[in-house]
């Protein structure tokens, strides 16, 4: 397993420990080292969502500056409960950033962010490494299969997609990859049909279960490229 696809599995499912994610671990020091240092962000995590918050914490607070008679007294007060406040807010803040904030206003808006983030790790000149059944054994968990790979396929694995469990796609394309995204419908996120940047443009097709997003420059096709997702893809249900 090449260092991208088991650092992409690891972030994605930081508990996962299968066949293939164990003998990389124990063939490789630099992934083993990786492997643990995941292990201990997550703990850390784990640990810091589990804080205890002392039962009638705000009534306390309260009722210690109201009966505070000494000006120095309420001084310290003052500055106790504006700690109290910062790290309540803090802690606050990073607790919805981690478990509730969608940072983007729509899927064609985290879908660019996505392709641009990853830009660098996937080259038009990459070769061809997917095979149809690698490909259905991973769209098995999106209750669907293809019946050809349409393109040349050089990259298949799951990500994140705005907290979702998606599959990624990256076809060669006319001058620079194109992207596919293949996730659960989430009504959390916009959909759109078609959206763009500068320099990308994509499209968005809406299944009964699934959202599939097309991604690539402006010179490629996009619809003939969900054109070709819509004719080769079955769905179980």
């Amino acid at each position: 397993m090449d260092d991208l696809k088991f650092r992409r599995s690891m972030l994605a499912e930081p508990n996962n420990r299968d066949d293939a994610i164990k003998a990389a671990i124990k063939s490789d020091s630099a992934k083993q080292k990786f492997s643990q240092e995941l292990d201990t962000l997550e703990n850390k995590i784990a640990q810091a969502m589990h804080i205890p918050v002392p039962e009638d914490l705000a009534n306390k607070l309260i009722l210690r500056q109201t009966f505070a008679s000494h000006q120095q007294q309420k001084r310290k007060t003052r500055v106790r409960l504006s700690m109290a406040a910062s790290v309540a807010l803090v802690m606050g803040l990073t607790v919805n950033f981690m478990m509730f904030s969608n940072t983007y206003k729509n899927l064609g808006d985290y879908a660019i962010a996505h392709v641009n983030y990853e830009a660098s790790h996937f080259s038009n000149n990459d070769q061809p490494r997917v095979t149809l059944a690698s490909l259905n054994e991973k769209m098995a968990t999106f209750k669907g299969s293809f019946d050809s790979t349409f393109g040349n396929l050089i990259f298949a694995d799951y990500c994140r997609f705005n907290g979702s469990n998606s599959l990624h796609l990256v076809f060669q394309g006319q001058s620079s990859p194109v992207n596919i995204f293949i996730l659960p419908d989430d009504k959390d996120i916009k959909f759109v049909a078609n959206f763009a940047n500068d320099k990308l443009q994509g499209r968005s097709l809406n299944f009964n279960h699934s959202n599939i997003i097309v991604v690539g420059d402006k010179n490629e096709p996009i619809k003939q490229w969900q054109e070709r997702v819509s004719d080769h893809i079955t769905w179980s249900i």
